[in-house]
């Protein structure tokens, strides 16, 4: 990560009083000479939006990324010198709330988290001018402030936007505001905020991708009353609408007030459905507007972001029909990492679903749902990692939540289930190691894909730790115990049915292999002895799990459970099962889908492994047969009931953009179109498609460090084509072929 900065550069300011709402604080800033450069740094604790002569300093939104303020806190570095000219420069901060000072009341806590303070903010610029000198302006006493035209803001309530005045105009050169508050100074930080060793937090440069608008939507009209309209954006979003008055409104015309709900589903009486179990309060998700003809003509959220497809507008004052609406889809600019095109069009449905699902869900750290929690919950992306880092480049945000999780972590050794945290998630649905074991796999997966090393070096310690202190959670029968396995089966609300302990001990097993790689990887020691570890606790699950006489995996005796397919696709998958039990574990689940009509009873954890498992066992026929089953649990279904993500729950589903549930997308990348990465990285890869896979054609683009890979698979034609990159060998596996290609352009029959 990046260096640290100095902190004294500036002093951090806020507004007066105990909890301020929406600080705007402002400089003049007077340049004799043109400005050549202007390095502009800012920070908040709490939500920033920077502003430089009525424009924004940056296109990004929602910064700095949440963090854990008392370890680290991260700063923006935008060039400003476009918008400053020679004369007088005004320099403007917003202020939000964000996860900092939160006052919305939640299951997880936020508003109680250790650091709660007031939102505040930290911001140098250095000008270098025309005439040879230089101009340096931090935050510091000079700076005034006033309250904002945000009267309310919430991550998850929403936003309550009043104005009084033009909400621009105190961004602009010649605007008054002697009337204005002198700022708050703090000399330094408090130490009731200060980690217990006393510490300061570290100033950081923010790496990971910024938030911005990706997309502009104009939604439909579902329904139209006298005093309610509903509209539809036509597929969920994670984002914000933008508010505005029609051009015909007389600018004397009295104001326009509203309420607008959003949410990812209608109820049955067509009213926006934005209910939410875990929040508390008489709002959620929830903007109240008030728009004045000639001085506040629009209004957009500038601290918050909603889930949503649908949004309801409520008249309080004025005419609906004055409103114009726009949807703004908004998430994190993170760059595409692979392309795929098929002629079958459940695969690009899916595809497509996938990462319509991961995208709304990446917000500085990768959530769970952008409507309902906005957690980075780190059993979610343990799982739907491969289909991340396919999907897009995720470097530089998993090694920003790679910090989190170790910033977070206890003396103990114990991880959170979430990341970050306000000290929510260590006992609360926990311990549940199919979450936390994401910190090693982590490490490795960083290695692999991106060749990160220094992330293993510097966080191995700290992974070590937290498989220390699971290894010291086992039981008598040599096992690992959790409460969450695998999450949300068909028919389940929650936790899964079973003797969770099977899965949270192999879960383990796994990721101690992982770190045992990358310390390899990394030339690192300890990894035999992390290896011997993993073999002890698959030993334990055979011999506490495995029915060797009926070749299968079941729950002891006495627990009541029957069959279980993620009992047995976890031992197939992670390499578990004695190589004289494999064919008989194999053909149990074959025989167990196809008995439930090619259905799968799988939670989360379930879905990653069941079609990579077949494809293993030569069932690739099967594995199509489970992902295109029209009927439920599966996914067409929720495809062609015009859904264009994922759902949460197989049953009566909460969210409606999760990407858990979409984890077969591996499937598709890995063995309907075959590319895998070798063992090591993409140095060495292989291409195997699945020929009993009935898709027909399927092309796919892959960037990787090594250089851009492209596959076209035709399995009709029994033709691929292939493009290696320099530097790079690839395996190619067809009927009869089993070929080693160097870089190039191949074509190949079979």
């Amino acid at each position: 990560m990046s260096a640290a900065l100095d902190p004294l550069d500036a002093r951090w300011i806020t507004a007066p009083g105990d909890d301020p709402q929406n600080p705007l604080l402002r400089a003049v800033l007077h340049l004799p000479s043109p400005p050549l450069s202007a390095r502009w740094r800012y920070t908040g604790l709490g939500t920033v939006r920077a502003w430089v002569n009525g424009s924004p300093a940056s296109a990004s939104r929602l910064d700095p990324g949440l963090t854990d303020p008392r370890a680290r806190v991260q700063v923006l570095e935008v060039d400003i010198a476009p918008l400053l000219r020679a004369g007088e420069n005004v320099l403007g901060l917003d202020l939000g709330r964000g996860f900092h000072a939160l006052t919305t009341e939640n299951v997880w806590r936020w508003e109680q988290a250790p650091w709660r303070g007031p939102v505040r903010a930290w911001a140098h610029l250095r000008v270098d001018l025309a005439d040879g000198s230089s101009r340096i302006l931090a935050t510091g006493p000079e700076w005034r402030t006033a309250p904002g035209p945000v009267t309310h803001d919430s991550m998850y309530a929403g936003e309550t936007f009043d104005p009084r005045e033009d909400p621009a105009a105190w961004r602009l050169p010649g605007y008054d505001d002697t009337a204005w508050d002198p700022v708050l100074v703090e000399p330094d930080r408090p130490a009731s905020r200060r980690r217990a060793v006393g510490d300061e937090p570290i100033l950081q440069l923010q790496a990971q991708e910024p938030i911005v608008v990706r997309e502009e939507i104009a939604p439909r009209t579902v329904s139209v009353g006298p005093e309610r309209i509903v509209l539809d954006l036509g597929r969920v979003i994670a984002g914000w609408c933008r508010f505005e008055l029609a051009a015909h409104v007389d600018a004397l015309a009295e104001p326009v007030a509203f309420r607008a709900r959003h949410g990812e589903k209608l109820r049955a009486d067509g009213t926006v459905d934005d209910d939410s179990e875990h929040i508390r309060g008489d709002r959620f998700q929830r903007d109240d507007v008030r728009l004045r003809p000639g001085i506040a003509e629009s209004f957009e959220p500038q601290h918050s972001y909603k889930g949503f497809r649908y949004v309801q507008l409520e008249a309080v004052a004025g005419d609906l029909a004055d409103v114009r609406v726009a949807g703004l889809l908004a998430h994190a600019d993170l760059a595409p990492a692979s392309t795929l095109t098929c002629s079958e069009p459940l695969v690009a449905r899916f595809d497509a679903a996938m990462r319509a699902s991961l995208a709304n869900n990446m917000h500085h750290v990768p959530t769970d749902t952008p409507m309902h929690e906005k957690n980075g919950w780190t059993g979610d992306a343990l799982t739907a990692l491969a289909a991340m880092t396919t999907s897009f480049d995720m470097h530089r945000m998993l090694r920003k939540w790679l910090d989190d999780q170790v910033d977070a972590q206890r003396a103990d050794g114990s991880l959170s289930v979430i990341s970050p945290n306000p000290g929510w998630g260590y006992e609360e649905l926990s311990p549940a190691p199919e979450w936390t074991t994401l910190m090693p796999v982590l490490l490795d997966e960083l290695a692999c894909e991106y060749g990160d090393l220094e992330a293993v070096r510097t966080h191995e310690p700290a992974a070590r730790r937290y498989l220390d202190h699971e290894l010291s959670r086992r039981d008598g029968d040599g096992l690992i115990s959790g409460v969450l396995g695998d999450y949300l089966t068909p028919g389940s609300p929650g936790p899964a049915p079973d003797d969770k302990r099977l899965s949270a001990t192999l879960m383990v097993g796994s990721a101690l292999r992982r770190l045992a790689h990358a310390l390899e990887l990394a030339d690192l020691a300890g990894g035999a002895e992390l290896r011997a570890s993993a073999q002890e606790l698959e030993e334990a699950v055979n011999r506490v799990f495995l029915d060797a006489e009926r070749g299968l995996y079941r729950d002891p005796a006495g627990t009541g459970h029957g069959y279980r397919q993620t009992s047995n696709l976890l031992p197939l998958a992670l390499g578990t099962v004695p190589a004289e039990h494999v064919a008989a574990v194999q053909e149990n689940l074959v025989r167990a889908i196809e008995g439930a009509g090619d259905h799968h009873d799988c939670g989360h954890l379930g879905v990653r492994f069941l079609l990579p498992v077949l494809s293993a066992a030569g069932q690739g026929a099967l594995a199509w047969r489970v992902l295109a089953n029209p009927t439920a649990p599966g996914w067409r279904a929720w495809l062609e009931a015009g859904n264009s993500t994922f759902m949460e729950m197989w049953e009566d589903p909460r969210s409606c953009s999760h990407y858990f549930m979409g984890t077969p997308a591996t499937w598709l990348h890995e063995n309907v179109a075959g590319l895998r990465r070798g063992p090591d990285g993409w140095g060495n890869f292989l291409v195997a498609p699945d020929p009993d896979v009935p898709v027909g054609r399927i092309t796919m683009t892959r960037r990787t460090r090594a250089g851009e890979i492209s596959l076209a698979v035709d399995r009709e034609a029994r033709t691929l084509r292939l493009t290696v990159p320099d530097g790079t060998r690839a395996r190619v596996l067809l009927p009869g072929t089993d070929r080693q290609l160097g870089p190039g352009e191949h074509a190949l029959d079979w």
